[in-house]
Formats: C-alpha cells, structure tokens, sequence
C-alpha cells in the first residue's frame, strides 16, 4: 500500500518547527486498511524521548465522538433510548428550563439542549451525580432547542445518564464496549492513568517563543467530554470502524447500520473552528459528536480536541475509506498546522490536485508571540474607574460563598492580598476599582480568561460576591455563609 511520500512528511516536520510543535503522532488509513502511522518529534522535549505510533496523547474532545458511540451501542441493546427523556435513567438530572425537563440523548449529543458552556464547573473533587443535581439551579445559555451551543458539561452528563441506566462506570463501559471489541489497548480514561504508561507524551505551551511542558490536567470529571487519552494506532483501528459503517476488523458488528446511520445524521448546526472562511472546507453541520462537510466533493467526517497542552483531530471519509488522525502536543494555536497537515495528506491519498496548504493558513511570515495567547479571553465590559478603592478593609471580604449550581467559593486573605479558592484554582484577586476585583489566568476549557470579582456589601458587611465565569448568563452569585 505504501507510505506518504516524502515531500509530505517534509511540509508536514516543516509546519512543526514553523509553529514550535514539540511533538506529533499521525495514522493515515486508505482502501479502509492501515496505510501508515508515524511519529515525529519529541514526546519529551526536556530529555529527548521521541513520539512513536504507539505515543498517548490526550484527544480532548475527540472523547466525544467515542461517548455517542457508547450511546448507540447502548441503544442497540435497549438499555437507552434516543429520545426518551434523560430523567427516566437519570432522575437526578433537572434542567433549569421547564421546557428542556423532556430533554434527550439526541438533544445532548447534537448540543440542543440550550444549556451552553458553563465550563467553569469542571474538573473539581466532585463527581457526576453531584454535577447532575446541580443543573436545576443554573440558567441556560440559551432557549431549549433554539440554537447549538456546544457543550463539555452536557456530553459529561450523557456519560452520567449511560452510568445510571447501567450501574456502570463510564470508564469501565468505555473499555467494555468500545476500546476492548477494538483493540485499542493502548487507550484509557484518566490521565492518572496515562501517568503510569512507559510511553505518554507531556503536554505543551508556547511562551516567550519557546515551547514549555505545562502540567498534565486532570479533567475526569469531565470524561465522557474531554478525558480520552489514545495513540495513533488506536485511533486507526477507531476511525476504521468508522469507515467499515459500525464493524470490527473482524466484520462482526459493532454498531447496528440503523443506529450507526442515526448517529451520523445531521441534527445541527455551529460554527467551524477553522475560521477561514470559503475554500478552507468548512463543516458547520454536526450529528452526535461529529462534524459532517465535504473535502472537495468527498463525504467528510471530522471532530477536533484540545485540552491543555494537547490538540487532535480525527477524519474519516466513508465513501473513499480513508481516514486519518493527528495527535500533537502543543495548546495553541494548533488550527493551521492540524488542518494543512490533513489536507496535504487527504490530497495526497485521494489523489486530488495538491495545494500548497501552509502557504494559504499563514503565508510566510513568522508566528509572533501574540499567535500562541490566542486562546486568552478578557470578560471586562467595566471601564475601569481610577483612584477608588475597596468599601471595607481586604481581611473583610474573606469567607466561604455559596451558589447551589456553582458550589463554594473561598475568599482567603493573606500577606495584603485576597485571593479566590475555586474549583482547582487560587487565584490572588487584582483591585480593579470599587469592589470589583480582577481574576486573572482562570483556566475554562481551553481557555484562560480574565474576569470581573464583584462583592456587594451592605451596612459595613459583605453580602456576596458575583463571578462573571460565563458571558451568556448574569453573573454567579455567591452569597456569603
């Protein structure tokens, strides 16, 4: 079958040192077998310890293609039911909005539910259930079913309703039925786990125009999102699934076609990542954890992740039976490099007329260091007010403030400074003006943000404090216990 041609492999090592990529693991599938996978660069830049095919590299929100696929093969099985409502396995699970009280699978898995990111809830020290319970307190993002609004926190709780019709783990089903049947034994669940492998790739951040290992995050509480830690080969015998419509190697049925068909059905609609705009092959359409387009007139399936320190993304064209996967271990920006890669490879095993990809996502200028803070948000809309100051001397503002569907906050004062307890985070509060303070470097998903802390006093005393962690509801209130 052969391997990619030279000339590739070179554009594609090119594109790495261009954007200071440490590491990179590609598998290419063609004729709906393996045709190659390969690893390039360092998996351990500090010590020199190369990628191979067989590296683990977090696959972020690739997890969520595997979660649907979970689903369908309950379904297959009767256990679930695509649009019974949630609450018949899961009846901890009450959404805020009267409406989306009759909320599916379906409406999870194509991101209608209307609930939106609210990613400041995970990770943490608590577990599903106790997330389930809390989306009864929280407002929406968005109408119930009005508009897709993808959503880490609802794919974690279609795992949640998964463990409850089960009285399984999500882990456990994820290995029982999609990485054991596939022979993805190099695949896992947990970065705790991924931390005791012999050959597991640290993840990556640019600053200063150089490439630093950051820590591994531990986002299980989030899973069924975001927690896949996979290889390059495991990911083909993935994506071969995909492309063999549901079976195994052995073409014994995994998914039933029916359900296999339904899990691949467009349901929504939402902006591509890309961000380039017409003959960057775009693909806003999205079934049940997959984006669904066409690469020149080919039938194209795609999903994306990035965690921190990590990017991927999967492919797989079913009428051609081609796929490919590319693992790397850079945060950002990672978009140019994973999409002119996989086109200067798809052009390649199509036989399509090649395109100088590189040069059209970035033409020849060298990336600055603003490139690699693109995924840093500022949530201010406040103009800030100079010479004010706090109502109440810091010492006051400390305590522990509660919201029921974004838990406890801890204001802690200590040398001058007060800082903000949340989740995995201590974070040292910036006067801004008034009692609005600044939190800076406030890790949500993939990015870092910026917002506003604003306490509320009343007759020399402090009240609550509001925290703007999602810009498309008012802010969390926490009220001081």
């Amino acid at each position: 079958m052969g391997n990619l041609s030279e000339k590739t492999i070179k554009t594609i090592e090119s594109e790495m040192n261009y954007w200071k990529i440490p590491g990179v693991s590609i598998a290419v599938i063609k004729d709906g077998k393996l045709m190659q996978s390969i690893g390039l660069g360092f998996r351990n830049a500090e010590e020199n310890l190369p990628v191979t095919a067989d590296t683990m590299f977090g696959i972020a929100s690739c997890s969520k293609s595997m979660t649907s696929a979970l689903i369908s093969i309950l379904v297959d099985k009767g256990v679930l039911n695509y649009d019974e409502p949630v609450t018949t396995y899961a009846p901890n699970l009450v959404m805020k909005d009267p409406a989306a009280r009759n909320m599916t699978l379906r409406d999870i898995l194509s991101h209608m539910t209307g609930f939106g990111t609210h990613d400041a809830l995970w990770p943490g020290d608590t577990d599903r259930d106790d997330l389930a319970g809390r989306m009864r307190y929280i407002n929406p993002c968005s109408d119930y079913r009005k508009e897709a609004i993808y959503s880490n926190v609802m794919y974690a709780l279609a795992g949640y309703v998964a463990e409850c019709a089960t009285g399984e783990t999500w882990d456990d089903l994820m290995k029982e039925y999609i990485f054991s049947p596939l022979g993805m034994e190099r695949t896992n669940c947990s970065v705790e786990e991924m931390k005791k492998d012999l050959d597991y790739s640290l993840p990556y951040r640019v600053r200063n125009m150089k490439s630093c290992a950051v820590d591994l995050w531990n986002v299980d509480l989030a899973g069924p999102a975001a927690s896949v830690n996979s290889t390059a080969n495991d990911m083909a015998r993935w994506l071969m699934m995909h492309i063999a419509g549901g079976k195994k190697e052995d073409g014994t049925v995994l998914i039933k076609s029916g359900t296999f068909k339904e899990m691949h059905t467009v349901l929504s609609s939402m902006e591509d990542s890309i961000g380039c705009g017409e003959g960057f092959y775009e693909c806003s359409d999205y079934s049940m954890g997959w984006r669904r387009g066409y690469y020149k007139g080919h039938a194209f399936f795609k999903h994306t992740g990035k965690i921190e320190g990590f990017s991927s993304i999967q492919s797989f064209l079913p009428d051609d039976k081609a796929g490919v996967v590319i693992l790397t271990n850079l945060h950002s920006p990672t978009v140019p490099f994973m999409y002119s890669s996989l086109y200067t490879i798809l052009d390649e095993i199509l036989g399509e007329e090649p395109e100088n990809w590189t040069e059209k996502f970035h033409g020849e200028e060298l990336p600055k260091e603003e490139d690699y803070h693109d995924c840093e948000l500022n949530y201010f809309t406040e103009e800030q007010i100079p010479g004010t100051q706090p109502t109440l001397p810091l010492k006051n503002y400390e305590g522990t403030y509660h919201d029921d569907g974004y838990g406890n906050v801890k204001i802690i004062y200590e040398n001058d400074n007060i800082y903000m307890l949340y989740r995995d985070m201590n974070i040292c509060l910036k006067h801004y003006h008034k009692d609005v303070f600044r939190a800076d470097d406030v890790l949500e998903d993939i990015y870092t943000i910026s917002l506003p802390v604003s306490f509320q006093t009343e007759n020399g005393a402090v009240k609550s404090v509001a925290v703007r962690f999602e810009e498309m509801v008012p802010d969390i209130i926490f009220t001081k216990l």
